[in-house]
């Protein structure tokens, strides 16, 4: 009995280290990674990926909406962080940000754009490519926002595509548009919600 109980042990002590192994540090803490404060001279337009970045260029953009899912919210901030063309964050090993993020803040009418590139899913992993999303400000708490995801990518759950549908306009898996000069484009959508979910 002893021996079997020692072997399921060190069973159990071989997941939790190769889940230490696989888990990125930020993923283990208490909510979200942190979420870096925008510039001064932020607007409507952020960049992630700049023009040197290598990678297939991505441009997304869409509005933020009050709970009702109708009403443009304006002067909300939009952060995003993404993987890079091969599918790293490179967060830098002291705050945890990802090397590649941006921030913009909705105009008016609760429009948003960011000019990227599309990011690589991770080495090694059946998780589909993503982008991730926090939003605060306008009388909004600090909240993260379901991933946008692209449509095609064969790593997305047949779940995940029918939650995404029965969103609606708040939909969280999009198709890619190839415009002219070769740039991706999709839209995105984004609910904010008067409660916080970082715990």
């Amino acid at each position: 009995m002893k021996t079997r109980a020692g072997q399921l042990v060190m069973n159990l002590v071989g997941i939790l280290v190769g889940m230490l192994i696989v888990v990125p540090r930020t993923a283990l803490a208490d909510g979200p990674p942190p979420t870096p404060p925008p510039p001064a001279n932020v607007n409507s337009v952020g960049i992630i990926g700049g023009p040197s970045e290598p990678g297939e260029r991505l441009v997304f953009s869409g509005q933020v909406f009050a709970p009702d899912g109708l009403t443009p919210v304006p002067g909300v901030i939009v952060y995003a962080y993404q993987t890079d063309a091969t599918g790293h964050y490179q967060a830098d090993p002291e705050t945890h940000v990802a090397r590649l993020h941006g921030w913009a803040k909705t105009d008016a009418q609760g429009h948003y754009e960011f000019h990227t590139i599309r990011p690589a899913p991770y080495p090694s992993r059946n998780v589909a490519a993503h982008i991730h999303f926090h939003i605060w400000g306008a009388g909004y708490p600090l909240q993260w926002t379901p991933e946008l995801m692209f449509a095609g990518d064969s790593f997305i759950r047949p779940e995940q595509i029918q939650v995404s549908a029965g969103m609606g306009k708040f939909g969280n898996v999009q198709p890619l548009m190839k415009g002219s000069d070769g740039t991706l484009r999709c839209i995105f959508n984004i609910r904010a919600n008067t409660v916080t979910n970082y715990r």
